[in-house]
């Protein structure tokens, strides 16, 4: 899938609260300064853009008339690429097409055109044609993947740039196909202005444009020129291969070569040229070929064999502690393994801990002695980097093997340092050392990973060693497959000369300035909605007598409102539009400012807008996509029920944001229709709650371990396809619009109902939906224009004065 998590952050045993508070880190990356303490082999902090980045800003500022042309001149390039017969379901990303004969690039596309199913994909132009493509090159390294389209051109190349020159702090436009609220896609892509942050040139950088979930986005410089794709997301970022790895081995790539062999090639003693025919790159599954089958490992292991290894594991392995970076309880300095391969104590680890070249480090060995260290660079897209202590040596170490000698069944010594153990950090000086057997899946790809067999591994064994029977380092340890040692010899010399990388880390938020007189006025005339004590949504005052305007489908229980002065008062829903999903709220409350809504047509693609939250809460951004309707998603049938003698039984949790429903709930009734066996409940669903809405709220009495209970809840998408992509942080109801347009406008689920200004603090419209997902993946903000806002809220004011 185009987006990869590390598997060292999979959700097992302590990786799994490590990974679920890494999302909440709090700290702020810190300037990396290298004390006049450390040795002078250690190298200089990387450059950081501090204050309010007046030159940054500046550049973004200037480029902001140039956006509407600069999206017409590269949209057509911006493609939709779809895989619709995979046994896992649709598989979706963005693609942008680099040649006039329609060879288009793929940010980690290469699972879309391997495995058992077709090597064909279908590309979604935004002239509306649909056209098929079949398999060209590819990087797993990089990864990066090329479909040629079979269809005879020309087709719209967006010419390349590239990165050798690019500076931290340079405006970008980053463009993607994500889904519209009702999990399909736009024809035209969507927009995202910010600027670059990061830039290891010709290798990878990172901008302030956060893409959506599984939205390989192009990243677009101010000159129309392509800089790169979104490839990958580690810890709370994410990252982009430059073009420059694409333009270096083009030639590779549109051959239809799997880099990695051509990058990195096996040995001749490799089991991945066994059988391999006139392919060596790839075997497609053959019945009968012993070669492909997973081989039995002996009944016993011969655990003397790996006691060498296991010795030389524990004296190489090393716990890296930054110095300069606090983790995410902003109180430990963050931690992950790595593993000294040189006597002058060069160390190899992984990237996606986002250390940056610079910081500083303490080495720690198992036979208690530590060592000063310092990062050096760092490939987050193949997941190496390199740290060398500065502190006088020799260190022990293990020699860098071959990891292309492997063969299934081999067995291999596992090592790394948890960085928790028992929910507390740990700081224990034995490394976990674990034996296990190199595995292959159903097809033998050259690839810059092994797998072996699961051990249980916790968070922290990050970027620890993977050895062979001789004790040989052949792997970075990842969990249950490593990246190949080939690739760190591959990359060493680039990632031991990198000294610092550019970037423009801290600067404040684009655009945010244009907009701090305007949020101030208008923030005087919003509340925040509470339901059941919890933020829910943000209430906009439309009548100085105490009438407020919000989301609907969020007020599933009591409902309070916190004014401006923080005073909470109670609040009774007195009118609805469930067509716009808006509602009047009164409140015990008199003389407050009354907002306006600007009487303006819809604003055009790269219009910069804020959306205002209480306390001045500003977030800019620009419009990504223009109005049009959002037809309703699939809403729930009564899938996922069978019947009991008390009712219908769910047979499983319905997987949805806000819904209260859990497996084995009997549901009893919905909006009071009885509901006694599984054929009524589709009967209720699909007659009685006919114009209900994905998302909108239905109340369920249901019965849960024998308790009879109440609940008010959000009605459930239907299953299957993808409606799996609505996360915990999308609101409920998303679809079944009329009329909205879509920004970039980066806001929190329990911010919806916002207004959203223009630069002179006139409302232009209403936030309704947020496909907002965490720090790293960020779906569109849909904004009801203010002409129907007006409209409606007039006709709901008069319905709860009447009331």
């Amino acid at each position: 899938m185009p987006f990869v998590f590390r598997n060292s952050d999979l959700p097992r045993s302590d990786c799994m609260e490590l990974t679920r508070l890494r999302f909440r880190r709090t700290c702020v990356l810190l300037v990396l300064l290298v004390s006049s303490a450390v040795p002078s082999t250690a190298v200089p902090p990387a450059a950081v853009v501090g204050g309010e980045g007046g030159p940054v800003l500046a550049a973004v500022e200037s480029f902001l008339p140039e956006l509407p042309r600069l999206y017409d001149t590269v949209k057509n390039s911006i493609v939709r690429v779809e895989k619709t017969d995979s046994t896992d379901g649709p598989m979706v990303s963005t693609g942008v097409i680099v040649s006039p004969d329609g060879h288009v690039l793929v940010g980690n596309g290469f699972a879309m055109v391997n495995g058992l199913e077709s090597n064909e994909v279908k590309i979604h132009l935004s002239d509306g044609r649909t056209v098929t493509a079949s398999r060209a090159g590819w990087s797993l390294e990089w990864r990066l993947c090329v479909v040629k389209i079979k269809e005879t051109g020309p087709w719209p190349a967006i010419e390349l740039g590239s990165t050798k020159d690019l500076k931290a702090g340079s405006p970008c436009l980053v463009m993607g196909i994500p889904t519209r609220g009702d999990t399909r896609f736009d024809v035209s892509p969507a927009a995202r202005y910010g600027f670059v942050d990061r830039t290891m040139p010709a290798c990878w950088l990172t901008t302030t444009c956060f893409p959506e979930l599984f939205d390989a986005s192009a990243v677009v410089g101010m000159d129309g020129r392509l800089l790169g794709v979104y490839t990958c997301f580690a810890g709370d970022q994410s990252y982009v291969t430059a073009v420059d790895q694409f333009t270096a081995n083009r030639v590779d790539f549109f051959a239809g070569k799997n880099l990695d062999w051509v990058r990195y090639p096996p040995s001749q003693e490799s089991f991945y040229r066994v059988g391999a025919g006139a392919h060596p790159e790839m075997l497609s599954l053959r019945k009968g070929e012993t070669a492909l089958v997973d081989p039995k490992p002996p009944a016993t292991t011969d655990v003397s064999q790996l006691r060498q290894a296991e010795q030389i594991a524990k004296q190489s392995i090393v716990r890296l502690v930054s110095k300069d970076r606090l983790s995410f309880d902003g109180e430990h300095y963050d931690r992950w393994s790595g593993v000294v391969v040189s006597k002058d104590g060069f160390i190899a680890t992984c990237a996606h801990t986002e250390h940056l070249p610079g910081e500083r480090l303490t080495v720690r060995f198992s036979d208690g002695r530590d060592a000063d260290a310092v990062a050096l660079g760092t490939n987050p897209i193949a997941d190496v980097a390199l740290a060398k202590i500065t502190s006088p040596g020799p260190w022990p170490c293990a020699e860098i093997g071959d990891s292309s000698t492997l063969k299934p069944g081999d067995p291999v010594v596992l090592a790394g340092y948890p960085a928790i153990e028992n929910r507390e950090f740990s700081l224990t000086r034995t490394p976990r050392v674990y034996p296990a057997r190199v595995r292959h899946r159903v097809y033998l790809l050259w690839a810059h990973y092994f797998d072996t067999e699961y051990i249980r591994f916790h968070g922290g064994m990050s970027g620890g060693g993977a050895f062979d029977r001789r004790g040989r380092y052949v792997g970075v340890f990842m969990g249950e497959t490593h990246h190949r040692s080939e690739v760190v010899k591959l990359q060493w010399d680039k990632l031991k000369q990198t000294e610092s990388i550019d970037t423009a880390i801290g600067v404040q938020p684009p655009l945010k300035k244009r907009f701090v007189a305007a949020g101030e006025g208008v923030s005087k005339s919003l509340v925040e909605i509470l339901v059941d004590s919890e933020p829910a949504a943000i209430g906009i005052i439309v009548g100085a007598d105490g009438l407020v305007l919000t989301k609907a489908s969020v007020l599933s229980g009591n409902v309070t409102c916190r004014l401006p002065d923080q005073t909470v008062v109670s609040g009774e829903k007195r009118a609805e539009s469930s067509e716009h999903d808006l509602a009047i709220l009164n409140i015990d409350a008199s003389g407050l400012d009354a907002a306006e809504f600007h009487p303006e047509k819809p604003p055009t693609i790269g219009q910069v807008l804020c959306a205002v939250a209480p306390g001045e809460s500003l977030h800019p951004g620009i419009v990504s996509v223009e109005t049009r309707a959002i037809p309703p998603e699939p809403r729930w049938k009564g899938e996922a029920a069978q019947d009991s003698t008390a009712g219908p039984a769910l047979s499983r949790g319905l997987n949805s944001n806000g819904l209260k429903l859990r497996r084995d709930d009997i549901i009893t009734s919905i909006n009071g229709h009885s509901t006694p066996s599984v054929p009524i409940l589709a009967e209720v669903l699909r007659s009685r709650l006919d114009g209900y809405l994905t998302g909108d709220l239905v109340s369920v009495t249901l019965r849960r371990h024998d308790k009879a209970m109440k609940v008010r809840t959000s009605l459930p998408p239907a299953p299957g396809g993808i409606s799996w992509m609505m996360g915990e942080h999308d609101t409920p109801r998303r679809s079944g619009f009329a009329a909205v347009f879509d920004t970039d406008i980066a806001i929190q689920k329990r911010q919806v109902g916002c207004p959203v200004i223009d630069t002179q603090g006139r409302i232009l419209g209403v936030a309704i939906a947020s496909r907002g997902r965490n720090k790293i993946q960020r779906g569109p903000t849909s904004v009801l224009p203010s002409q129907i806002v007006d409209r409606v809220a007039m006709k709901l004011m008069a319905e709860a004065t009447d009331n």
